[in-house]
């Protein structure tokens, strides 16, 4: 059915739930292929001077996000590895909106999965929703992972 999967991680739970799903689907679609990115916004010089130790720890982090995503895609490898499927992993330095709706066109992917709440509330507030971005501009079709209440 689906041929073409992409998985997209920002290293949370809700995303890690939404690769296992894809891993599912993958491993019971034989022939399919599951491709796992995770994209990251990378502060310019200038904009983490302008950063204090006063910042809560969720900007902090942001400060970090090359090294977070290679945590997150250490973390991704393992669950793949787990769920017994193949997959291809790649880092993407842009607009995770921008970059999951790019890659899904590259790959020519017949479906996207994600999470639906993951970045948390500091780079909601500054990047928006990426699941709903993703869902209304993505050329296939999206299944999005939502969290559990």
């Amino acid at each position: 059915m689906f041929k073409q999967i992409l998985a997209a991680t920002d290293g949370s739970d809700n995303s890690f739930e939404a690769l296992r799903v894809a891993c599912r689907l993958a491993a019971s679609n034989p022939g399919s292929k599951l491709h796992v990115i995770t994209a990251f916004h990378a502060l310019t010089p200038a904009a983490m001077v302008e950063l204090t130790e006063d910042l809560p720890d969720e900007f902090k982090g942001m400060l970090h996000a090359g090294y977070a995503a290679e945590r997150t895609l250490t973390e991704a490898r393992r669950i793949v590895a787990a769920a017994g499927v193949t997959a291809t992993f790649d880092d993407i330095q842009d607009d995770p909106t921008d970059a999951i709706i790019e890659s899904a066109e590259k790959l020519g992917a017949d479906l996207i999965v994600m999470g639906s709440r993951g970045e948390g509330m500091a780079k909601r507030i500054l990047h928006g929703s990426v699941s709903t971005k993703v869902i209304h501009h993505a050329p296939c079709s999206v299944m999005v992972i939502k969290q559990p209440f």
